[in-house]
């Protein structure tokens, strides 16, 4: 296979060709389904290099709107939105890439919210995109004001 734009071979084993093979084939798939569908690819053979995050969640996720917290790594601090919660958990959207590199935990407040207790967290999972880095993180020691905003909370959701 070449590419058609420069004639530059392409190796049939690249990762390129297989996506440009996939996309033919879907494609000509959506104007006649009643093609055979054996010369697809392997669903191994298109997986991303970096698998998704798998959810191995134990409590169900709440989302926040317009939730906007101060979260420091005690040498950074940095503005994020809370994109949802848990019981026992929290998902952090719109950090700076430098926040968190080396640091065991974080610690979340907001002078905003008087209802938002100082949280101690601590980084699961972190994925990072043109926004910025979204964590998610396990409560260190939840306090009983974060049992308490999360319930007020939930039950907005619920309303």
């Amino acid at each position: 296979m070449t590419f058609p734009a420069n004639n530059i071979p392409a190796p049939d084993n690249s990762l390129i060709y297989r996506l440009i093979q996939a996309t033919k084939q879907r494609w000509r798939r959506s104007i006649d389904p009643s093609l055979p569908q054996t010369d697809l690819p392997a669903p191994h053979d298109l997986a991303p290099s970096v698998p998704p995050p798998v959810d191995n969640r134990s409590h169900p996720r709440i989302p926040v709107k317009a939730t906007s917290v101060q979260v420091t790594d005690g040498c950074l601090c940095a503005t994020a939105k809370i994109d949802n919660i848990s019981p026992l958990g929290i998902c952090l959207r719109n950090l700076p890439e430098p926040l968190y590199r080396d640091a065991k935990s974080l610690t979340v407040f907001s002078s905003d919210n008087p209802g938002l207790p100082i949280l101690h967290i601590k980084p699961r999972w972190e994925r990072t995109d043109w926004e910025g880095k979204t964590i998610g993180a396990v409560i260190i020691n939840a306090p009983e004001a974060w049992q308490l905003f999360f319930s007020r909370i939930a039950s907005q959701i619920a309303m």
